[in-house]
């Protein structure tokens, strides 16, 4: 499938591929899209269940620099939830155990330690 904005910009157009042996175009609104998201990522997830994760090593992303977000405790594991909204896939939460969370807060002090020759560059990504 293709995906395009619509000429108004307020949907999303799916259109099947040429060759796809389906021809045609869904147009989606936002809550929709999301939902579709939302249930392809829930479908992936279920097919890749029982694969050790990727590793991360060399893997391209998209980072994230303007968000909402929360931090709460993992009762399940006694680790600590770090949840944003991201803007392509929703809410996503991971979950980070005891020593992971030690990790972090070692990286986290460590770049506490930099020095910057504006102030205003620690709210500047690098």
């Amino acid at each position: 499938m293709q995906v395009t904005r619509s000429k108004d910009g307020k949907t999303a157009v799916l259109s099947f591929l040429e060759g796809s042996g389906v021809s045609g175009s869904l147009s989606l609104d936002e809550a929709q899209l999301s939902q579709l998201i939302t249930s392809l990522g829930l479908a992936h997830a279920a097919l890749i269940e029982k694969r050790p994760p990727a590793p991360i090593a060399g893997a391209r992303f998209t980072p994230v620099y303007t968000t909402n977000w929360a931090l709460q405790i993992d009762a399940l594991t006694e680790g600590s939830m770090l949840a944003f909204q991201h803007p392509a896939y929703g809410p996503v939460g991971v979950v980070f155990g005891p020593q992971d969370v030690e990790q972090i807060i070692h990286g986290l002090q460590k770049q506490r330690t930099m020095i910057r020759s504006n102030p205003q560059d620690a709210s500047t990504p690098s």
